[in-house]
Parts: structure tokens; C-alpha cells; sequence
């Protein structure tokens, strides 16, 4: 029996759980460097074609959208100072703040919205995104200050996609494009955010400055933004102990009950929203066949044995792709249990025993540190049906490349982003789209096209779990367990409104403590 979630009981959870802000009835003090412990490099900083989650959480403090989600995840006009809806949901149009700059000097204006949106949805700039962007028909500037979307047929995506599906409709500055060229356009992100890139040594560090022309008056309140990579959890989580660092993205699920013992440190977690994904290379014999994917993700691991050891029970088994943070979360625990005799069986099916064992490699990297320990118990656990698996733990934009460009893997262990509900993976999991899995399943894709078209947000749910039953009947992606996504700070960091993954923005943050 598949069990839901209600977004509505999620909501209250939401609002005790995961809405704590670093706050205090404090007047905000302005200067002073955030020194924020980062798990990993980034590849680049393009907000729509720079793979990876650091970069989808550092892009929100360089660039802006027309519209985005607050701490509760309402919708909320950004750069866009209003919009009216008309054609019976068909049509949108903004009005823009004037007088913003983009980083480089240049005014930001319909006619740059309308670039942005030319650039996503042009195949040749293989934008992440750019799967979303196509319920969108035309782009139109009315004026300098007022631009018009006309959608293909009124949806209740289209909102989401401006605001959060992936890092949302961030807008960047043609002029700075142009200057450097699709090649070189990742390393300059001219953005309209309230920080400016200022430096970047690979591997060492990335530094934020101030945006003085930022369009939000009395903000940001911090001069300056050190994101120090530093790829051990461990050792990000004892520079905070010791006060080397202001704050912590990621921390490691053994360091949490010690940081939250710590009375000048602030842990900050919410629901789930994000998953451990250990799906296959579907493209790849022998993946290719169902069976041997049932045989593996479906009845040839332990899930609670996977959360309990690996994340030390911070974190839930999961079979679907969409976590139980997510809207419309399906619990499949009673349609796929363990069962080893199972796996056995289907592997046999498929031309796989004692005398033809299957050999294959994981793939992972430690960007989380759970990741390479999940890998391994998978491996253990993989030996009792009589599979032999070898590990591989790469850098992430090594991991990264193989994942997206070469195509050379087998299965990974990986971490996500967040997910506010089924259609918010659509962009990995349509064959039209970046689809690094490898499937070649339209009828997944002629479920993304009716989640597109749906009237309702009812019969948005019916398709979510219709989505999730057909993804995890065919392992086209699945899931090992939750992955709690849990940052700390220095008890001084105050304004920062944690947004359980989905957002990771310091433009309200400040220090409430003498500046160096």
C-alpha cells in the first residue's frame, strides 16, 4: 500500500520546522565578511548552464528573477514590482522596477528579460532549465519597464518556473554575455544581485563583495562574502567549533548533535527536501533491461539499514525521486522491501548467477560525506545477491562531466537539489531535456507534457503520483533515502532566513559582533 504526504499537514511541519530564520529584534548592523565553509568547487558561474548544486545555491546572491519564493514559499514579485494576469491565465505582464543596474554597469529593461528568455529555451546553449521555459510562447517588451508572456496554454507551472524550479528565471546581463562569449560568460556573472563575483581561485576560494547599486534599499549589510572550499565535512564543521569560519553549508550528520550541544552555534534543518539518488545509466547494457534495475534499487538494498548506518538515522529510506518534504511525496516501502530471494530471481531472468556474475561500478564523490558510505553499504549489501560492485569517488566537476557530458557511468550515489514536487525534476527526466539517465521512456515524457497543461492544482497531484508510480515501477530514477539538508552558524550570524534548500541567499544577513 502507497502512502501520501498532504502538502497542507506538510505545511504546518514547514512553518514549526524548517522557517527559522536566523533572527533577532536587533537594528541590522551593516559591514563585515561572512566566512562560509563550502563542500565543493563550483564549475562556473552561469545560473542556466553551469552544472551542479553550488552553483544553483551561490546564483541566487549574484543574480535576481522576475519573481520569487519567500520563507513560505509564496510567490513574490522581485524584479518585477507587480504582474496581471489575463487571457484566462494565458497571458502575464510584469512591471519592472526601474533604475536597476545590472553588475557591468548596463540597465536592466524588458528587452534584457526577453534576451534571458531567448537565451534558455536556444538549444544551442544547452540551458538546464530550458525544458521548463517551453510553455512559454513569446517574450514581449511593451515599454523599457513592462514585458509581456504569452504562454502556449494558461498552467499552473509557469509561476514555479519563473520562481524555483531549478534556480528559477534568474536574469543576466546580455551586454556582459556578449562581451565574453558563450565560453567565457560562466567565469563573469553579471548579475542584478546584491553581491558582485570578485575573485575566484579553483579549489580555494570564491569572494563576494557588496553590490552598492543594489535595486532592494538598506541592502545587503555585509561587506564582503568568503566561500572557502573546504571538501571535508569534518573539518568544515570543527572550523566553525573554532570560530575560523561564521558559517556552514552542509554539515556532516556526525558533527550534528555535537554543533547543536554547542551554545554559540545555531543548527538550522527543516523537512526533507532533497534525496540520495543511486539511479542507473538506463542507456547502458545491462542496465537497459527493468529487470536488472528492480533486482538492484528495488529489492536488492536495504534501506533502513542505509538511512540508519550511513546517515545515522537523520535521514529516511526513500524509494521515489520526490522526498517526502516534497508536495505530493509517495511512500513505496510496501511495493518494493527488501528481499534479496527477489533480486536473485529477477537477476537470474536476466541472464545473471553464480557461474555469470554481474560486474559494475558506482560512482559517487564527497561533496556530502554520506555519499561514499551509502555507496559502500550498497556494495555489501549488493555481495548477498551475488553482484560484484567496484567504488569510484571522483571530485564532483570530474563527477559532474561523466554524469552529463560523457555519459560514463554505471549507477551513481548522488545528492540533489530541493524538490517542491514531481514536475520540479522534469528537467532531468525528459528525454527532450538533459536527461542524464539515459531513458528513452515517452510515455514519462508525455507525463511531464500533461503536468505542463494541467488545469488545476488537483489534478497537478493526480499527475505527481502518477509521475512517481510509473518512475519507481520502471526504476527510471530512484532513491536511496532522504538527505537532510542541515547548516549551522556562529550564534553572531543573524537575518539569515534558512530556506531548507531551495534557496541559499545572504543578501538580509548581518553580524552582530565587533568588525576586524
Amino acid at each position: 500500500m502507497q502512502r501520501y504526504i498532504t502538502w497542507s499537514t506538510l505545511l504546518v511541519l514547514l512553518i514549526v520546522l524548517g522557517l527559522v530564520g536566523v533572527t533577532t529584534a536587533q537594528q541590522p548592523k551593516y559591514g563585515g565578511t561572512l566566512r562560509v565553509a563550502w563542500e565543493q568547487d563550483v564549475t562556473g558561474f552561469d545560473p542556466h548552464s553551469s552544472p551542479g548544486l553550488q552553483v544553483q545555491y551561490i546564483a541566487g546572491n549574484l543574480f535576481n528573477s522576475l519573481v520569487t519564493i519567500d520563507a513560505h514559499l509564496n510567490y513574490v514579485p522581485e524584479l518585477a514590482e507587480s504582474w496581471e494576469v489575463q487571457d484566462n491565465g494565458k497571458v502575464y505582464v510584469f512591471r519592472l522596477h526601474k533604475g536597476v543596474k545590472f553588475h557591468d554597469g548596463t540597465d536592466f529593461d524588458a528587452a534584457a528579460v526577453a534576451w534571458n528568455f531567448e537565451r534558455i529555451t536556444d538549444p544551442e546553449e544547452k540551458a538546464f532549465a530550458r525544458p521548463f521555459f517551453e510553455i512559454i510562447e513569446a517574450v514581449e517588451p511593451l515599454d523599457a519597464h513592462t514585458v509581456k508572456f504569452t504562454l502556449k496554454y494558461p498552467t499552473q507551472m509557469f509561476l514555479p518556473t519563473l520562481a524555483v524550479h531549478r534556480v528559477g528565471f534568474l536574469i543576466k546581463s546580455p551586454t556582459s554575455y556578449q562581451k565574453w562569449g558563450r565560453q567565457e560568460a560562466h567565469l563573469h556573472p553579471a548579475g542584478t544581485g546584491p553581491f558582485k563575483l570578485v575573485k575566484w581561485e579553483p579549489n580555494q576560494i570564491i569572494v563576494f563583495e557588496k553590490n552598492p547599486d543594489y535595486f532592494k534599499k538598506g541592502l545587503p549589510y555585509l561587506d564582503r562574502i568568503e566561500f572557502k572550499i573546504i571538501k571535508d565535512g569534518i573539518t568544515r564543521a570543527t572550523a566553525l567549533r573554532t570560530g575560523e569560519v561564521d558559517f556552514v553549508n552542509y554539515v556532516p550528520k556526525e558533527m550534528v548533535e555535537r554543533l547543536s550541544k554547542d551554545a554559540k552555534v545555531q543548527v538550522l534543518r527543516g523537512p526533507d527536501t532533497q534525496n540520495v539518488n543511486i539511479s542507473f545509466n538506463n542507456g547502458k547494457k545491462p542496465f537497459d533491461d527493468v529487470r536488472v534495475r528492480l533486482a538492484l534499487g528495488g529489492y536488492g538494498i536495504d534501506r533502513q539499514v542505509i538511512a540508519k548506518t550511513a546517515l545515522l538515522g537523520l535521514g529516511k529510506p526513500l524509494w521515489s525521486f520526490i522526498p517526502p518534504g516534497a508536495k505530493d511525496h509517495i511512500d513505496f516501502a510496501d511495493e518494493f522491501p527488501y528481499n534479496p530471494q527477489k533480486a536473485k530471481a529477477l537477476l537470474k531472468e536476466a541472464g545473471f548467477d553464480e557461474k555469470n556474475p554481474l560486474k559494475y561500478t558506482i560512482t559517487t564523490h564527497g561533496a556530502e560525506p554520506s555519499l561514499p558510505t551509502i555507496a559502500t553499504i550498497i556494495k555489501t549489501q549488493l555481495t548477498q545477491v551475488g553482484v560484484e560492485v567496484t567504488i569510484e569517488v571522483i571530485d564532483r566537476p570530474v563527477f559532474l562531466r561523466r554524469l552529463t557530458t560523457d555519459r560514463d557511468w554505471d549507477q551513481i550515489v548522488n545528492l540533489t537539489g530541493s524538490s517542491l514536487d514531481a514536475y520540479s525534476r522534469s528537467f532531468v527526466l525528459d528525454t527532450r531535456g538533459v536527461n542524464p539517465f539515459n531513458h528513452t521512456d515517452t510515455r514519462l515524457d508525455a507525463l511531464w507534457d500533461q503536468l505542463k497543461q494541467a488545469p488545476t492544482q488537483e489534478e497537478v497531484s493526480r499527475l505527481n503520483y502518477e509521475v512517481q508510480r510509473h518512475l519507481m515501477r520502471n526504476m527510471i530514477a530512484i532513491s536511496a533515502t532522504t538527505l537532510p539538508f542541515i547548516q549551522a552558524a556562529r550564534d553572531y550570524v543573524q537575518g539569515y532566513v534558512f530556506e531548507r534548500g531551495f534557496k541559499l541567499r545572504f543578501a538580509t544577513t548581518w553580524l552582530d559582533k565587533p568588525q576586524r
